[in-house]
Parts: structure tokens; sequence; C-alpha cells
């Protein structure tokens, strides 16, 4: 903070100034040293979130400062400290301290008057005591306090030697915060009056008040000449970090302190033309600064924009996918000789869901290597025994059952040594997640899917390093972004938002970048054409297909497409009931059974489903393994 203030005697309105900017320069021989160096208060912790100073500059050249600064302990305290430095003004005198008074106020409650004693001890509460030491005077407050406790302590004194009369000015110089603080000094306020302007008449040389202020970036120093009588300066520093200090100068009439004597010596020359070299570095500063400012903001939005704009061409350009042949807007055929519960996987952007397992079971009861029945069974309960209804699947020819998908399906329900004839209830999935020496017939049963998807190319082909080098690159940008606005306090929450707002786009872009060969997007393209086809069928006053064995695989990819009970219902009404049968004779083609609900029990897609749910559950809540021994 370097800024400052100036205004004629006879002014009618003060100019007040809000100058940005930092002073490194040591001051030689300061006219005063006033620090109030940290009330280290016997705790490891605390906070000064308020500081009020009031300062009145008497005739005789001496000023007596009020001090309040409010204590937020985090810890049991006995009391705090504080030690003013002695020092020596520019005209070589000593600057000395008489305590006029100490008073501590507690919570919300009046402040209470503390007595002046030459000696206490831990444990003692309302007193205090002053004691030199070898580089000044420490006040030493014994006002006993806890965690969480709010104490305002005040401090008034009279120090002298702190002004200085010249024969063209009298300077007040004051580093009214010190940079021995522990710990910030926040929401700092001092006020300087001067007793002695009212009955003053202004000389013909100095007739100025100027004043200037040192210290942190946003400190302001302000003039008040409302009533040219009674002038006050006014410095306002929201916070004074620990190791930092803010100080004052102020020039003004010597008239205005008749009682100290004055210097041969000129002396407002020197300092006008100091305070400008400072402010010279300082604005300096301030442009750089400035260029900073518009630097970090430039990179919080360049970088992210330039990840933006190469994820959109990543997606629009590099990784585009090629145009489809097929282009109608329904598909009546069966797409490709592909498993249904690949085509489901492809279909699901290569996740593999419970819908492909359910396809997969019903294509095994169309083959003929499974069976699915409505079965009573007596299930012992506490209070004796109770017939429940449930679905069984019976393994009827597993050598038929020769893709490696469907016998990782089969292992999951009847496990690897099953024979033909033996039967489980469908809504459990006993072998699902497997032992600690297995990764289980379910991990299987996914990778077996994904290796075949793999294996006909059905995947993207957009570089895994590519999508993991973007994400990686937004979560830098994003992370750069917010310690640029927040840490350096440089860029205004506008900027910020914009530079996050674009770091998010561009994860959503590359996530959503899938480049397929062209045998793939004809595929997508045949696929979504059959699922609309089987959507909208009842629809579109269609018969259905003459031969019923495309009719039962295209109701086995409608499940591995995702479509609803009540579409998948509606699908196999649309075939006559003296072609596919029916519950009591039974179904001409098995997969008849998993469209309909028999008796109280809903239909056998959802009962599947969620065994399959619960067991991916399980599988992915279950602990890794551990090994052991002894020796």
């Amino acid at each position: 903070m370097h800024t400052a203030q100036t205004i004629s005697l006879d002014a009618t309105a003060a100019r007040r100034g809000r100058l940005r900017g930092a002073v490194l320069a040591f001051v030689t021989m300061l006219a005063l040293l006033l620090a109030s160096v940290p009330a280290r208060a016997y705790a490891d912790g605390y906070e000064m979130p308020r500081v009020d100073i009031a300062a009145a500059v008497r005739p005789d050249g001496s000023i007596r400062v009020t001090e309040r600064r409010t204590f937020e302990f985090d810890d049991d305290v006995n009391g705090v400290f504080l030690e003013i430095p002695a020092g020596e003004n520019q005209q070589g005198s000593q600057t000395s301290l008489s305590v006029a008074g100490v008073s501590v106020a507690r919570g919300d409650a009046e402040p209470q008057a503390f007595r002046p004693v030459d000696y206490a001890s831990s444990g003692d509460d309302g007193v205090y005591t002053v004691e030199s030491t070898a580089s000044g005077d420490r006040i030493k407050v014994f006002a006993p306090s806890y965690d969480s406790d709010t104490v305002e302590i005040g401090v008034e004194y009279v120090m002298t030697g702190a002004v200085m009369a010249w024969s063209d000015t009298a300077e007040l110089y004051w580093k009214f915060v010190g940079p021995e603080w522990a710990e910030a000094s926040r929401d700092v306020h001092l006020t300087v009056s001067f007793q002695g302007a009212a009955s003053s008449d202004a000389p013909a040389v100095g007739e100025s008040l100027r004043a200037w202020a040192h210290g942190p970036l946003d400190g302001t120093v302000s003039l008040n000449a409302d009533d040219a009588s009674n002038p006050i300066v006014t410095f306002e520093v929201p916070e004074v970090a620990s190791g930092e200090f803010a100080e004052a100068r102020i020039a003004f009439p010597a008239s205005w302190v008749p009682g100290l004597a004055a210097s041969a010596d000129a002396r407002l020359d020197t300092i006008l033309s100091e305070e400008q070299a400072w402010a010279d570095e300082a604005n300096a500063r301030r442009e750089r600064a400035r260029t900073l400012v518009l630097i970090a903001s430039v990179a919080q939005l360049a970088i992210p924009a330039a990840l933006l704009a190469i994820a959109l061409w990543g997606k629009f350009a590099k990784y585009r996918n090629p145009d489809p042949v097929f282009r109608e807007t329904y598909f009546r055929d069966v797409p490709s000789a592909d498993h249904p519960a690949v085509l489901s996987a492809f279909m699901s952007g290569g996740s593999v869901e419970d819908r492909a397992f359910i396809a997969t079971l019903m294509k095994l009861t169309d083959d003929g290597v499974v069976s699915l029945r409505p079965e009573t069974q007596e299930k012992r309960r506490l209070f004796g025994t109770k017939d429940v209804e449930v679905y069984m699947l019976t393994l009827l020819d597993r050598a038929r059952a020769t893709d490696p998908i469907d016998r990782d399906a089969l292992a999951l329900y009847f496990g690897e040594r099953a024979h033909d004839g033996d039967a489980v209830p469908i809504d459990s999935l006993p072998d699902a997640v497997g032992d600690e020496d297995d990764e289980g017939p379910l991990e299987e049963f996914r990778a077996s899917v994904m290796a075949a998807l793999e294996e006909r190319s059905l995947s993207s082909t957009v570089p895994t390093a590519y999508t993991a080098g973007m994400f990686a690159a937004a979560v830098v940008s994003g992370v750069i972004s917010v310690f640029l606005a927040f840490f350096l306090d440089f860029a205004s929450v506008l900027v910020l938002i914009a530079s996050l707002a674009m770091c998010v786009a561009v994860a959503l872009v590359v996530g959503t970048t899938k480049c397929y060969p062209l045998e793939a997007i004809e595929l997508k393209s045949r696929c979504d054409g059959l699922k609309r086809w089987l959507e909208d069928f009842t629809n579109l006053d269609e018969a259905a297909p003459s031969d019923l064995i495309l009719w039962n695989k295209l109701l086995v990819l409608a499940v591995a497409f995702g479509v609803s009970d009540e579409v998948l219902r509606r699908l196999a009404d649309a075939v006559p009931r003296d072609l596919r049968g029916t519950e009591d004779m039974g179904y001409r083609y098995p997969v008849y059974w998993w469209c309909y609900p028999h008796g109280r029990l809903g239909s056998p897609t959802g009962a599947t489903g969620g065994a399959y749910r619960e067991s991916v559950a399980q599988l992915a809540s279950s602990s890794d393994s551990s090994g052991g021994g002894t020796f």
C-alpha cells in the first residue's frame, strides 16, 4: 500500500484516494515505531477480526492513542501481552511511552477497567503490568479466557517523540501495525485527529495537510475536511498479514503543535520527493500486477477454450463417425448373426446390463438347452410351511450350448459340474460372485460378451490415451483456474465460472466422443431401425412375420434392446395362439414362456433381471481377497 491524500486548509471538500501498491523500501530513522506485537496469549492460536485505533495529536507534539483489538481464542489462555518498541525519530529524539489505562470487554459486555500492578501471576484477573524491555515496553493484560471466547482488549497510552516539527512542516511517521504479529490483523481502522488545528493560524508556508499510507495493496487513506478546524485522517486496511506492516505518514502545519520545538531544517521537499519516488515505484508494481492479472485472466479462459476446441475437433472431425448406408426408419429382420448379448452390449454403449443376460437365457430356451416352468414349492417357515410359486430353470441339454457366452450363462445357475435334469429357481444366482480364488461366473459372462464385442470391432476406436489425456488436461485446467481465482485473488467470479464451465464442457464432449468402424455404424443403424419397428409394431397395422422361428429371434432381440414388458407382450400376442400354443397346453415355442406372467408370478424377465442386478451389486461390494498361513 502506498496511498496519499493532501488538502488545503481553506478547501471545502476532501479528495478521497484509494491507490493500490506496495513499498518495500526501508524507512530509516522512523519518527515513531508503534508496533503492537502479537498478543501471544500463552496460546497456540487466536484470531484478531477487528482492530480500531484512534490517535489524537496534541499541541505539545505527543499523541494520545486508544487501541482496541478483538481477540477470538481457540484455546484456554491467561491473558495477552503487547509490545511497543522504542525508537529514535529522524531528529535524533527517543520515543517514550506512558500507559494511561487498560480495559477489557468480554463478549457483548461493557468494557471493564483493569488496575495497574507491579506484579501478577497466571490466573490473576482484572490487572495489568507494564515493564521495560531492551526493545521497548511490554504490556501484560491478565484476563483469563477460554476456547471460543471473544475478548476486546483496549489500551490507552501517550507517546512522546512521535511527532517532529521542522521549519516548513510538522511530520508524523507511524507504523501503526508492525510485522511482528504472529496472526493477521483484520479490518484495521485508524483515525488521526489534530487537537491544535482549531486554534491555529495557518502559516504562509506549508499550509497543506498531506497523508500517505504504506503497506498492503488494498489499504486506503482519506481526509475529512468538511470542518477545516477539525481535520481527520482515516486509514483503512482489510487485512495486515503476519510479517506485513501498515504505516501512516502525515505532513501538517507546524502551527498545530506550538509546544514542540521546531528544527531549523526544512523537511517538506524531502517528504514529497521520497513519497513521489515510492509512489512511482508503487505505480510500476501496480502496472506489473495489472499485467499479471491480465495474463492470469487470459490463461484462465484461453487454456480451457483451447481444450474445448480440441475436444470439438476430435468429436466432429478427427473421430467423426461415417454415415451409414442404411437410413430407413424401420428394419424388419435380424440385424446380424451376433449373439443377442453382444448386440445388447453394443446398443448399451459397451455395458453388459441385465437385459443381455435375460436375452441369453431366452435364447437358450429357444435352442432347447434349458426349459422354464412355473412351479409350486413348499417353503418351511417359522410357523409351519407355505406353498410358494417360483420359476424353475431346468437344464435339458448342456451339450447344445457351444457359444462361450451361453456356457458362462449356464455356469451362473448350474455351475461347471451340473448335469442335464438339474433345476434351480430363476430368481437366484447362487454362483454369481464366485470365491476368492475365482473371479466368478458373473465376471466371466461379462468378460465373454466384451471379448466378442472387441473381436467384432464393435467398440469405439477413440484411443484411451486421448480420452484420458483430455480428461486430465480439463481437470488440471480447472485446478489452475481455481488457484488463480482464490489463492492469488486475480480473477473475477465471472472469469472463474466461464473457465470451469468450459472445463466441464471438455469432459462432456470427450466423454461422448465415440468413433466406430463403418460396419459397426451400419449395424447400429439396423439395430436402431429394428428397435423402432418392434416398439411401433402394434401401431403399424402389420402382420407378424410368417417365419415364426425368425419372430422368436426378434422377441429375444426385443429384450436385448430393452423394450418394456408391455411391448414384449404385445409382440407375443401378434402371433396367433394356435401357432404359438398356450400356457395350459404348453407353448410350441419355449421363448413365449418369457413373455407373459404366470399365475401370481410376474413375467420371468423381471425376476431374472432383479437377480442379476442383485448379483452385480453383491460383486461390486465384495471385499478384495487376502491370504495368509502358519509358520
